[in-house]
């Protein structure tokens, strides 16, 4: 089958390899979508991560029909539309043992350390495969990994009945948790970006907005000030992004917790002050690092049934897996792209 491979970051090309073999607790899926996210960026541009195991085949959001299965799996069918969970963990280490499956010491990922979707074909254990809803296409399905990693997001946040959120950031995953910090217990929530387009997602949505403008921080600083007078409980940053977090860290409350959603991929040095730890410090605030998620696929895929995330507009580009180096410039040059889809 026609597949993905890198044999070593930066190293990629489109080429056949095996098909997988179906044991009895397995399913064959015959891709029909695949999105790109940053670990498609970071196989690419000779970086990779930790978790990638090579020859590697990245996807790990995607979506398709169930084309076999093994003969203990009885919760799908044959042309069934599915999509996976990519997470796994052993269930034996010590973490998986003390509730704490997402630090499993032998944690593995379909399009990491496993054949992912960038190929015709995936294997999946039966237990992490999902139907999707009958009012999502496969393009939007393959969003339910990153709202499943959102969905965890606010199991950590925990937010508390009237409080205030800033969520920073209008990527994919900033527009996902803007609309559920906005249909949380939160007084309000208001999700900051520079984009005007993905703005307008948001405010199609529902969610309350405030424009950033990159050359002049006082502007948003200036509206966030207007919002809340006292502060914000709660602070989302999807950016990974220090100009942005410094600027906004100020209008924590006191008691208030930080979350470090997205990563920092930059590979200049930047200087925190001693002074951003002393605030922290003598205003008990929690940094609070938030990363992946295991077992919220089933709550992800009915909050997209329900419309209460709605990502029907965040399909912005289709390609074919021949031109999936082209489709990777888009999502990685193009501000307006949010989901670059790979439609084998």
């Amino acid at each position: 089958m026609k597949a993905l491979v890198y044999e070593a970051p930066g190293k990629g090309k489109i080429t056949d390899i095996p098909m997988p073999v179906c044991g009895d607790d397995d399913v064959i899926i015959k891709i029909k979508s695949c999105g790109i996210c940053k670990w498609s960026e970071l196989a690419h541009n000779s970086t990779g991560t930790s978790l990638a195991k090579y020859p590697c085949t990245p996807g790990h959001e995607f979506a398709g029909t169930v084309y076999e299965k093994g003969k203990n799996v009885t919760a799908v069918e044959i042309g069934d539309a599915v999509t996976v969970d990519n997470a796994s963990n052993c269930g034996d280490c010590y973490y998986c043992r003390n509730d704490q499956s997402l630090y499993c010491d032998n944690f593995a990922s379909i399009g990491h350390n496993i054949q992912g979707g960038f190929a015709e074909y995936v294997k999946a254990s039966k237990d992490k495969v999902f139907l999707i809803p009958e009012n999502l296409s496969f393009d939007e399905a393959t969003v339910a990994e990153p709202v499943a990693c959102a969905v965890h997001c606010m199991d950590v946040l925990d937010v508390k009945t009237g409080e205030n959120v800033l969520v920073l950031g209008v990527g994919p995953h900033g527009l996902i948790l803007g609309q559920l910090c906005h249909y949380s217990n939160a007084q309000k929530a208001v999700t900051i970006g520079g984009l005007e387009s993905k703005l307008q997602i948001l405010r199609e949505c529902g969610v309350p907005v405030i424009k950033m403008d990159r050359k002049d921080y006082s502007i948003h600083e200036e509206a966030i000030k207007k919002e809340f007078p006292h502060g914000v409980d709660a602070i989302i940053d999807t950016t990974g992004y220090w100009p942005l977090v410094q600027s906004v860290f100020k209008f924590l409350k006191k008691g208030g917790r930080f979350i470090q959603y997205g990563s920092y991929h930059s590979t200049e040095d930047f200087v925190i002050p001693p002074s951003w730890f002393n605030e922290i410090h003598y205003n008990e605030q929690k940094y609070i690092g938030v990363s992946c998620q295991t077992f919220c696929f089933d709550r992800a895929l009915d909050y997209m049934a329900s419309g209460k995330v709605k990502v029907d507009q965040f399909i912005t580009h289709k390609f074919s897996l021949d031109d999936y180096f082209e489709a990777l410039e888009v999502n990685r040059t193009d501000r307006e792209a949010i989901k670059v889809i790979i439609n084998p």
